[in-house]
């Protein structure tokens, strides 16, 4: 487990979604300074505690541990996966359901054209 990365994620994140530190140490029931601590890979946090601050910031914990939902072992994650993560993490619920059925439509053509 990578805290850094954990951290960057969390930290990028938190500003997409313009809570300071103080406010997602709020809904996550921690201190800003353990926020701080863990935005800079210094402290690893418990279950709980994910749980929480992936909930207040509405991220998978995919996203968290691996930024792309695949592990960093040799799959080379790229600042562009990131970026659309972060994009995506940005959608509200409705545009994120919107944007699986189009996909799930371009996974399907996709299939048939290659067969």
């Amino acid at each position: 487990m990578n805290l850094v990365k954990i951290g960057n994620r969390i930290r990028l994140a938190r500003r997409e979604n313009k809570l300071t530190q103080e406010k997602l140490a709020e809904l996550a029931d921690v201190t800003p300074h353990y926020i701080y601590e863990i935005e800079h890979g210094l402290k690893a946090m418990s279950l709980d505690t994910l749980e929480k601050i992936s909930l207040a910031l509405d991220l998978s914990l995919d996203y968290l541990f691996w930024g792309d939902g695949m592990s960093d072992k040799g799959s080379g994650t790229s600042t562009s996966n990131d970026q659309l993560n972060a994009d995506i993490n940005r959608l509200s619920r409705s545009e994120k359901q919107a944007l699986v059925k189009i996909l799930s439509g371009i996974i399907v053509r996709l299939k048939d054209d290659s067969k």
